[in-house]
Parts: structure tokens; C-alpha cells; sequence
């Protein structure tokens, strides 16, 4: 049985579970790492799936591996990782909210990548519109393709923000 996606308007309270989260995961990483609030619930005014995405970046990802255990502590559960981004994965998903992790070594393509397509989202609000609609579309439509309509959107939409970003 396929899960309903359910794409909801923007919650100011998204920020808030960040910031929280932000806050609980410091205290417990042993090592300075920088932590982001990316996704669309971190573009104000996205609808979205209620699911907070955060981006870790840390110096060394091996590193990290030696005590990615911590945030067990906290409810995550990690994922392994089909994409070949060096990367980790982690989610967590309770009555209240949930979390995805993704966890970077500092210089990974990726992490610019992300900021620049929220950067560019807050900024392009006509893009973020289209991204809206293209949401609805494919979650009221169940569309079988929707994987790839979706990511030739973002595709085009990581082309443009990288050019607006020099």
C-alpha cells in the first residue's frame, strides 16, 4: 500500500523545530559542525511535507562516523545511502514532527548546492510558486512520474542558482 504524500502550507513553526533540534544535536556532536536548515520547509511561505530537513557539515565524514551513534540518543535512526554523494543519512519521525538528516564532509559539491537552492528560492519567489504548483500536482495526481518531473524542476532550478549565486 503506497503512502499518501501529504503537502501541506508553510508552518512558521518549521523554524522553530529547527532551531530546536539545532540546539539538542549540537550539544550532543563532539566536534564543532555547521548546521543547516535546508528543504522547503526552510523557504518561507513552501508548502511542503512536514518534514524538517537539516544538513550537518563536518570536517572529516570517517570521523564522524565514530560517533554518528549520538544521534541515536536523540530518536534517529540511520539510513544508508543509495546516491553516491558521500553522505549520511539519518530520520526520525514521531508524533510530533519529523527529521531527515544529511550529514557532509566540508567540500562536498552538495552542501552549496543545497544552500543555493533555498537561497535562490527565498529570493525567486515566482519559482517558488511553480515549485508550489508542480507539489500539488504530483501529490493529488499520484503520478507515476513524478520522481522525474520533480527532478528535472530541481535540476533546472540547481542550474539557475548557480548561476544567480556568482
Amino acid at each position: 500500500m503506497k503512502k499518501n504524500i501529504e503537502i501541506v502550507p508553510y508552518r512558521t513553526s518549521w523554524e522553530e523545530d529547527f532551531q530546536s533540534e539545532k540546539k539538542a544535536i549540537d550539544l550532543l556532536l563532539p566536534e564543532k559542525a555547521a548546521i543547516y536548515h535546508i528543504g522547503s520547509t526552510s523557504i518561507p511561505n513552501m508548502f511542503a511535507m512536514p518534514i524538517i530537513d537539516l544538513m550537518i557539515v563536518v570536517k572529516y565524514l570517517k570521523k564522524f562516523d565514530e560517533y554518528s551513534d549520538v544521534l541515536k540518543t536523540l530518536g534517529y535512526e540511520q539510513l544508508g545511502d543509495l546516491s553516491k554523494q558521500d553522505r549520511r543519512l539519518f530520520i526520525k519521525c514521531d508524533d510530533n514532527s519529523s527529521f531527515h538528516i544529511q550529514v557532509y564532509e566540508k567540500g562536498n559539491a552538495a552542501i552549496e548546492r543545497n544552500i543555493a537552492f533555498r537561497e535562490y528560492m527565498i529570493a525567486h519567489t515566482d519559482q517558488a510558486m511553480e515549485y508550489i504548483k508542480l507539489k500539488k500536482e504530483l501529490a493529488k495526481n499520484k503520478l507515476e512520474n513524478k520522481r522525474g518531473r520533480k527532478e528535472e524542476f530541481l535540476d533546472e532550478i540547481d542550474r539557475k542558482a548557480s548561476k544567480w549565486k556568482k
